[in-house]
């Protein structure tokens, strides 16, 4: 019978090495890069590779001149190791990968400066203020040992409390959402006045930008016509106005009162000659 494949997950080195999944790998990485990082703090690297080049270099000249002179032959041209090129393997694996990588930075740097999208612009923008303000208090080489030490930590840590990190993660996300939505609806509502002032003072150019904006409809009341006419209600009347009602079987003495009831609901209207 054939079972069917099990695949397994592909490990990520990177993830691994950062989440301290092999303590004695991550402790090695990590304590190199802290000893490198501390000779470069307290050693002027510089001046010792300039002082150990001079001296090999003299030596060797001196080697070379003093074996042609006593035997014709120089000793570092008779002993020098077997020449193997790095510059061939440097160009043909690290070179071709670093392009690649050059030409997807650049692209991605020109749509942020061109404004492709004005959020990421934007975003870069707020970025490069926040990293103003750093390097203005801290210096170089303090923020690449704080990153450096934030970078074996900080995936340990966020491993081991995923679930508390991203719930407050999407509270704080879902408050800062609102704050920001509250902020812009007030500074819209404080700026509507002096945005009409303005528009007012500019004249045309004012009225024309203003007619380009979206405006906002009042529902179901847009585009409705009111008409002025309206049907005539009938009004009941109360008094002399109001005859009163002849009963089809009315003897004469009910019809001698009806008279009588009409004669005093006329008026007399004054005319003038």
């Amino acid at each position: 019978m054939s079972s069917a494949p099990v695949t397994t997950p592909v490990p990520t080195p990177n993830k691994a090495l950062l989440t301290w999944e092999d303590p004695a790998r991550t402790g090695k990485v990590f304590g190199s890069i802290v000893a490198i990082l501390i000779v470069f703090k307290t050693v002027n690297l510089f001046n010792v590779f300039f002082h150990v080049a001079y001296l090999g270099l003299t030596v060797a000249a001196a080697a070379e001149y003093a074996g042609k002179l006593v035997t014709g032959q120089g000793f570092v041209t008779k002993y020098k190791p077997a020449a193997k090129s790095y510059a061939k393997q440097f160009n043909n694996e690290v070179l071709p990968q670093v392009a690649r990588c050059s030409e997807k930075f650049e692209e991605q740097i020109q749509k942020i400066i061109y404004a492709h999208d004005i959020e990421v612009t934007l975003k870069a923008a707020g970025v490069s203020y926040v990293l103003y303000k750093v390097t203005s208090w801290f210096s170089l080489y303090t923020l690449v040992f704080a990153g450096v030490v934030l970078t074996f930590t900080l995936p340990a840590v966020y491993v081991h409390n995923k679930k508390e990190i991203d719930a407050a993660v999407a509270q704080y996300t879902k408050l800062a959402k609102d704050k920001a939505s509250e902020l812009s609806a007030t500074a819209h509502k404080k700026a509507g006045p002096h945005f009409d002032t303005l528009v007012k003072k500019t004249g045309p150019l004012g009225s024309f930008i203003n007619s380009k904006l979206p405006v906002r409809t009042a529902g179901s009341t847009v585009g409705t016509e009111t008409n002025g006419y309206k049907e005539p209600t009938s009004a009941h009347t109360t008094g002399a106005s109001k005859f009163p009602e002849v009963p089809s079987s009315a003897d004469d003495s009910v019809l001698d009162e009806f008279d009588d009831a009409a004669d005093t609901s006329k008026v007399e209207v004054p005319v003038r000659l």
